[in-house]
């Protein structure tokens, strides 16, 4: 893997960390502080930093392959694409949904996550040619 890949999958973990902490606070502002306006703020925090994903990677594309940055870039276009329709409709069911299937298992990986796995197991040392 190359270094660039390596840090753009750390920032894009690091984004799906924070991610994590936001749905936090926004369970616990609808659930425990019966908070409505503070849920919908988190909400859209969360899906204004899906939207920026993009921009977030885009810092160390240079000097990757060709189809981990074909695979990186349309992983990070998706989920920005899906966040900014949610925003558009200003639905908060959708903006609560994004990252999680409709079989989604409370404690198990989100799409963010496992996209994040996916290309660290697909583009690590010796599993695939860095220059494709």
């Amino acid at each position: 893997m190359t270094p660039n890949l390596s840090s753009a999958l750390s920032a894009l973990e690091t984004a799906a960390e924070r991610l994590r902490l936001i749905e936090a606070q926004a369970r616990e502002a609808l659930f425990a502080q019966n908070d409505p306006a503070t849920y919908r703020q988190k909400l859209e925090e969360k899906t204004m930093l899906l939207m920026e994903l993009p921009e977030l990677i885009e810092p160390f594309c240079d000097g990757l392959g060709r189809q981990a940055l074909r695979e990186l870039r349309a992983g990070v276009d998706s989920f920005a694409l899906r966040a900014e329709r949610a925003m558009e409709l200003s639905s908060l069911f959708f903006m609560n949904c994004l990252l999680y299937p409709e079989d989604y298992k409370e404690g198990e990986p989100n799409d963010l996550e496992v996209f994040i796995e996916r290309l660290r197991a697909r583009h690590s040392s010796g599993h695939r040619k860095e220059a494709e």
